[in-house]
């Protein structure tokens, strides 16, 4: 301030003496001894001018520091109320930050220190009188790298600047353009990227672990990393991680199960890893939790399918369109309906299906479905198979071509299953149709039929036949004395007997109280059951059929004797009529 006055009077003096000689007048000459006052106090007032004394005395502590900060070796910051003030080249080469300084000065503290240690340097920071070692803090480099440095704290007297000086890193990679990109690349990644130590404990994550989790980043680091996955998966990921740690293989890929915090199921993942070369491990996790489901969905609907298959009554296959039907699959259903398992049936390994088709049916088989596959139709058919035991069955068979989109012929699908109950009831009804179900003698209309038949064609080419007619006496007694369940199973009985009449040509049926019998056949060999009578005129077959029926019969106990009448149609040249002429027959007995 001092020089400031005396460069004011110097100044004062020369405008004096200019002005006297430039002849001015005295106003302004009375004027100049006001500058230096004015002077005086403008430096007075002046920004600073004020302070008090103790503010001007921490200024000057707190300037060793700075020197001691900038001149250092070692990574060191000045703080000021929570925000950098000055930090050297040193740290800001660690940090990755060196053509950046100028963005670092006035940014709060935190931005730099990983948010895990956040709290510790707050209490450092706010604690008085606090100097020296400080412990380890860990640091956040620009590549998103953490550095765990060794941190000592020093404080000026009377002063809230406070320094903080960290030990040197070993070896950090310098955070040029690449590192930078990569930085930006790890920070916006979709994966979960992830660096563990020696001891399986997480050393760095990107921020979309925890997008992914729940969990965040501080909280997470330095932890163990094995927790975070399921317990099923743990013993499995512990040892293929150990094993790439010890130089066991080169990387390790696996899909485990990722536990989060958001509630729900875990989420699958696949864990690629790869030893850093310091022990430690680098990798990331993908997100294939989708996809995992999807596959257990498609194993769902497969295990649906193949028991709905398994269940079927029949055999699902696909094969080629050869002689030998060669497959290329069969379900399970095939081993109940031939007898044989899918491994001995696909590929002809024991027996090809044409082997198992009756032999009367392979032609019309093949002819059938050959039909079919020209008209790019399904076809539907039913035929015999002999199985593994030698049996007989009956099956239905449903199926079709199958083309590629170009229209070229890929193979045959279809489904087999066993009808041989359906075949039995078929034939069951038909023989009912045609047949006594109690007897086993032709229906009524059968006969009646039949016997048209022969009236008709004997009338025009003279073929002989003989119509009988045998009434049983004694069924009103019996029904009398036994009831009428007795009287008609003596009916069957008798009927029973009269089956040896039945042939190509010759039949039997019941007609009222007795039965008819038709003979057109008359050579011996038909005629056995006659006797010598086969030889004789139609009298003499007519007593041989009444001998059959007068046998005696034992029924629960009871000996029951029967008498039968013989009744003979006349000449077809009198009646031309089947039902007269039986007719005829029942009134001549």
């Amino acid at each position: 301030m001092t020089l400031y006055l005396v460069a004011t009077l110097l100044a004062t003096s020369l405008s004096a003496l200019v002005l006297s000689q430039s002849g001015l007048g005295l106003p302004m000459l009375w004027g100049l001894p006001l500058l230096p006052a004015a002077t005086w106090l403008a430096l007075r007032l002046a920004p600073g001018a004020w302070r008090p004394r103790h503010a001007r005395q921490a200024e000057g502590a707190s300037r060793p520091l700075a020197h001691f900060a900038q001149y250092s070796s070692l990574p060191a910051l000045l703080v000021e109320g929570g925000r950098i003030a000055h930090a050297n080249r040193a740290l800001l080469k660690g940090l990755g930050l060196a053509e950046r300084g100028d963005e670092v000065i006035g940014m709060p503290l935190e931005n730099i220190v990983h948010p895990r240690h956040h709290g510790q340097v707050a209490a450092l920071l706010a604690a008085e009188g606090a100097s020296g070692d400080a412990g380890t803090v860990t640091l956040l480099r620009a590549d998103g790298l953490p550095w765990a440095a060794r941190l000592s704290l020093f404080r000026a007297d009377r002063s809230s600047v406070a320094l903080l000086q960290f030990a040197a890193p070993d070896a950090l990679p310098e955070a040029g353009p690449d590192g930078q990109w990569g930085n930006r690349l790890a920070h916006e990644a979709g994966e979960i990227l992830f660096a563990l130590d020696a001891q399986l404990a997480v050393t760095w994550l990107n921020p979309q672990w925890a997008r992914s989790t729940g969990r965040s980043l501080a909280d997470c680091q330095f932890a163990p990393f094995l927790p975070h996955f399921h317990l099923e998966d743990r013993t499995a990921l512990t040892k293929g991680l150990r094993r790439l740690q010890a130089g066991g293989r080169e990387g390790l890929c696996l899909e485990v199960r990722l536990v989060t915090t958001r509630g729900g199921a875990p989420r699958w993942v696949e864990l690629r890893a790869w030893a850093d070369g310091d022990g430690g491990v680098v990798g990331l996790l993908l997100d294939i939790d989708q996809r995992r489901r999807g596959e257990e969905a498609l194993r769902a609907q497969r295990r649906s399918l193949h028991t709905m298959l398994d269940n079927l009554p029949g055999m699902i296959y696909r094969g080629q369109n050869d002689k030998h039907w060669t497959m290329e699959f069969v379900s399970e259903g095939c081993f109940e309906l031939t007898g044989y398992t899918p491994l001995e049936l696909v590929d002809n390994q024991s027996a090809s299906f044409a082997e198992l088709i009756h032999p009367e049916d392979r032609d019309f088989v093949w002819n059938y479905v050959q039909m079919r596959l020209a008209r790019r139709e399904r076809y539907e058919l039913s035929y015999r198979i002999i199985d593994r035991d030698g049996q007989t069955r009956w099956v239905w068979e449903q199926g079709r071509g199958i083309h590629s989109s170009r229209g070229e012929f890929l193979g045959l699908e279809g489904f087999i299953t066993d009808v041989s109950s359906r075949h039995e009831a078929q034939e069951e009804s038909r023989r009912r149709l045609f047949f006594d179900n109690a007897t086993g003698l032709l229906s009524f209309s059968l006969f009646l039929d039949r016997l048209q038949h022969v009236v008709a064609h004997s009338a025009i080419a003279g073929y002989p036949f003989a119509l009988i007619h045998l009434e049983i006496d004694a069924l009103e007694t019996l029904a009398a004395n036994y009831g009428p369940a007795m009287a008609e199973r003596v009916m069957v009985e008798t009927g029973k007997r009269l089956r040896v009449v039945h042939g190509d040509c010759n039949g039997a049926t019941r007609h009222g109280n007795g039965f008819a019998v038709l003979i057109t056949d008359f050579r011996p060999a038909t005629l056995a059951w006659a006797g010598p009578a086969a030889s004789g005129g139609v009298g003499d077959l007519a007593a041989a059929l009444a001998g059959l029926v007068e046998r005696p019969l034992r029924i629960d106990g009871h000996a029951i004797k029967l008498q039968a009448r013989i009744g003979l149609a006349p000449a077809p040249s009198t009646c031309t009529d089947a039902s007269a002429l039986l007719a005829e027959a029942l009134r001549a007995a």
